[in-house]
């Protein structure tokens, strides 16, 4: 790559996207101690949660549990509970039989939710990069693995380049992995759920391949256009579609849709999840499969390791699964402790490399931050 960087920074970690997913994991890194970068392509953190318009925050709970059913707390929980102090979110009983899983949802203030993030990533020492997308990334080979050494940003006053030991990829897309030549796959043969886009009350199900940029701006025009015709109040629209699924990144294990419902525990879990199987398909039809038991799924390391990466993690809706088990763990509460977790994971392979992590490590750091670390269950 023969590129004039306008600078060149050097850091422990990058974090790359600060949707829900991204901001655990640039607040953990910072905590940990880790010189951090948490870059950004939007004007401000929190992705669907905030930009898009989608302010319900599912789930984190596991309702079946008796008693303290929470199955995820630590940044992510204490994000809502820091929220709902000032008076921007509503947090619900979570031990009431409600009628649907969205009625355990946390509602929070977009623009509250935003500026709250932006000072949690700060208090923890990490630098923000905001409206800046990764645009390249500078890889090589070793004797372990395909190593990512810098990602390329695009700054107004033209490409920069950050270096790092260790990078997590959390934009959603996987596009550091598609970047860096890490296998990935898409939707069903390439045809993936519908997205939403919000406004004024509304919400519409329309396409939204996220992964495709010619197929996503065709996708753009064409929801414009739709809303317009429907002559909505569509006040205070979404500036984009939220996208559901895009592409998942061939990991060093595959989360199946049988390892979810059943609640299969591996010894390298090292988070929790909590959803129903929901594939949605024309607008308005989805396929669903609800959960109804105490055995809650968790989410193993090995299933956010890129295939061949010596440096590189993923977080959120891209990790290593199967289509099923995708649009379970695609929620936002999850992804929080996907980031997380994922964060330990890469303080404990810094001066390593992923290959070489000390699962119990990081189980440990996990415990000590709050979080909830999957044990053992019984039905």
């Amino acid at each position: 790559m023969n590129l004039n960087f306008v600078y060149t920074r050097e850091y422990d970690v990058v974090v790359c996207g600060l949707g829900s997913a991204g901001f655990t994991a640039a607040v953990m890194c910072g905590r940990l101690g880790m010189k951090t970068a948490a870059v950004e392509k939007y004007n401000m953190p929190g992705g669907v949660m905030t930009v898009l318009g989608n302010n319900s925050i599912d789930q984190f709970n596991n309702p079946f549990i008796p008693g303290d059913n929470l199955v995820i707390k630590g940044i992510g929980w204490e994000f809502v509970n820091r929220l709902a102090k000032s008076g921007n979110a509503v947090i619900p009983d979570m031990n009431v039989e409600y009628h649907g899983h969205w009625q355990y949802g946390v509602k929070v203030n977009p623009c509250a939710a935003s500026a709250m993030m932006n000072r949690m990533i700060s208090e923890s020492g990490a630098d923000i990069y905001l409206g800046q997308n990764i645009v390249d990334t500078i890889c090589s080979e070793h004797e372990n693995g395909r190593s990512v050494d810098g990602v390329v940003i695009s700054t107004k006053a033209g490409p920069a380049l950050l270096r790092a030991k260790m990078f997590i990829d959390c934009t959603g897309d996987a596009d550091i992995c598609a970047f860096s030549g890490f296998r990935c796959l898409t939707g069903d043969d390439g045809i993936v759920q519908p997205g939403n886009i919000y406004g004024g009350g509304h919400t519409e199900e329309l396409p939204c391949h996220s992964s495709d940029s010619d197929k996503l701006t065709f996708d753009e025009i064409h929801a414009r256009e739709l809303l317009s015709e429907k002559k909505r109040d569509w006040f205070m629209c979404a500036p984009a579609i939220a996208p559901r699924e895009s592409r998942r990144v061939v990991c060093r294990s595959m989360m199946s849709r049988d390892d979810y419902m059943t609640g299969k525990m591996y010894s390298d879990a090292i988070c929790y999840t909590f959803w129903f199987i929901d594939i949605h398909r024309d607008g308005e039809t989805a396929y669903i499969e609800y959960l109804k038991s105490p055995l809650t799924p968790s989410i193993r390391l090995s299933s956010m390791i890129p295939e061949g990466s010596a440096n590189l993690f993923v977080a959120g809706r891209c990790i290593g699964t199967d289509r099923a088990a995708n649009s379970a763990i695609r929620v936002k509460s999850s992804c929080m402790a996907m980031g997380q977790a994922v964060a330990a994971a890469a303080y404990e392979a810094l001066g390593k490399t992923s290959q070489d992590i000390d699962t119990e490590n990081v189980k440990r750091i996990l415990r000590k931050s709050g979080a909830v670390v999957p044990e053992p269950q019984t039905k």
